[in-house]
């Protein structure tokens, strides 16, 4: 019976719940990973009104200005339209949640070219995964690389016909452009590019290499506009990175740090989605490839973040959904349809509990601290901000405080009662909020353990004056090397 169901029908029908669950995700802002404020919020906050949070990031050079200048755009446009509030930092998630629609659509696709069984099973599982959904609105390079990516794989291999030179021109653009955002693709970009373009170098290389370049060009062009040398930040990236190790100072991880951590996360699911990706690789080999090629490179990097092997887990997820849509293929006719509802059920009831295992403290992180900064900056004549006794990770953020005072760091009672006259609004933690000197008035604070983070805000009456001996939190992360 779901055969009769249209091709378009299941896509659309796989877009519109995909874009559902991402709308929801997208409201709430948290700090997943704070390099989603430093690396590419702050920046593109900058290319809208001007102050920002410099870390060393972009001291040093190893951050291309690509994505942050593409930010700035939904970012420019939700500030003009609601100055006084946090809309701009919602219209940027909605923006990159619809980006995301485009893994759904290949996923589907995917499916699809195999059958319309295939294309349902495929098109729900990846509107409904956790991961993807958590990931879809977030300003991190790992998800706004995967989106183009994801769309090369659809014109290269989800199309029913074999892809031309005009495919590869524009596969090879995209392919171009996911390696601007996220340079640690590379192999799986080669692995899809080998698999698809074989010994074709007139008709499949040649185009391929050609979008790519033109990608490569828009890269450097965002580059110059900021006045940096273009590529440039791919090289020191690298350098600093790996020649200097500067990553190993987050942490370092054995070889097998990320099955460790796919364990933790799919706990007992892990073993059958490995299994219904081995089935679903025999469908697709090239994606089950480009998965182990990504899984690989990143494994041999001693610093592991679960989010560095996001295009991983999403093609794992995709050939798990296609192997289950094999063995249902194998169910009787008459019992498919309750077969079939019965595996879009453990997904969706398998999904849902691994979002709420050990991977639900990634939905609420540092909501705290978010709102705090937001808070701090609602009334107009706010005129400066003091973090008390910040920890080493971000505690500001102009993209979240919207007013153009300086940002200072105070780390003693000495310091707040001898620069207080600087600023009037204050974020600390809720064991140090009774140190502050009298004057200032408790407006939110999180409940007594719940974090350690700079989560309670303070302030007082009055203006303030220019305190050039208060450090200010740029010179603070300039410092400490941040």
């Amino acid at each position: 019976m779901i055969e009769r169901i249209g091709a378009r029908q299941i896509f659309w029908g796989a877009i519109g719940l995909a874009a559902l669950l991402r709308i929801f995700a997208s409201i709430p802002f948290t700090v997943g990973w704070f390099d989603e404020i430093w690396q590419y919020l702050e920046p593109a906050w900058h290319l809208v009104e001007g102050p920002w949070v410099q870390t060393w990031d972009y001291r040093s050079g190893i951050r291309s200005w690509l994505i942050p200048e593409l930010l700035a755009l939904p970012m420019g446009a939700g500030h003009a339209l609601a100055p006084e509030t946090t809309f701009h930092l919602t219209l940027v998630r909605l923006t990159l949640a619809t980006l995301s629609l485009v893994v759904v659509g290949t996923a589907t696709a995917l499916g699809l070219k195999l059958s319309r069984l295939h294309g349902a099973i495929a098109g729900f599982v990846a509107a409904i995964w956790f991961e993807l959904i958590f990931f879809a609105p977030r300003a991190l390079s790992e998800p706004i690389g995967l989106a183009p990516l994801m769309g090369a794989v659809w014109l290269l291999v989800a199309r029913r016909e074999a892809p031309g030179p005009r495919q590869f021109a524009a596969g090879g653009l995209l392919m171009g452009l996911s390696f601007a955002a996220r340079i640690h693709y590379a192999p799986a970009l080669l692995v899809l590019a080998i698999f698809t373009a074989k010994r074709d170098w007139r008709g499949a290389w040649t185009p391929l290499v050609a979008g790519g370049l033109v990608a490569l060009g828009i890269d450097a062009a965002a580059n110059l506009a900021m006045g940096a040398v273009p590529f440039q930040w791919a090289v020191e990236s690298v350098r600093v990175n790996i020649v200097e190790n500067r990553a190993a100072a987050y942490g370092l991880s054995p070889v097998t740090g990320y099955l460790t951590l796919f364990g933790f996360y799919w706990h007992l699911a892990l073993v059958p989605l490995l299994l219904l990706a081995w089935l679903g690789a025999r469908r697709y080999p090239v994606l089950a490839w480009m998965a182990v090629a990504h899984l690989a490179f990143h494994s041999l990097i001693g610093h592991k973040e679960y989010r560095f092997v996001l295009l991983t887990a999403a093609l794992l997820v995709i050939l798990a959904a296609i192997g289950t849509a094999d063995l249902l293929r194998k169910v009787p006719r008459r019992r498919l349809m309750v077969a079939v509802a019965g595996a879009m059920a453990v997904w969706a009831g398998g999904s849902a509990a691994l979002a709420a295992g050990n991977f639900r403290p990634n939905w609420s992180m540092e909501a705290g601290l978010a709102d705090a900064l937001e808070r701090a900056g609602r009334p107009a004549k706010t005129c400066g901000l003091a973090l008390y006794r910040p920890r080493a990770t971000v505690a500001g953020s102009y993209a979240l405080y919207r007013r153009a005072t300086p940002i200072y760091v105070l780390t003693s009672p000495a310091e707040a009662a001898r620069h207080r006259a600087a600023f009037d609004v204050v974020l600390t933690g809720p064991k140090y909020k009774d140190e502050l000197p009298a004057g200032y008035r408790l407006e939110s604070c999180s409940p007594p353990g719940v974090t350690d983070a700079p989560s309670c805000v303070l302030r007082r009456v009055g203006g303030c004056a220019r305190d050039p001996a208060a450090r200010e939190l740029n010179d603070w992360l300039a410092a400490a090397g941040n």
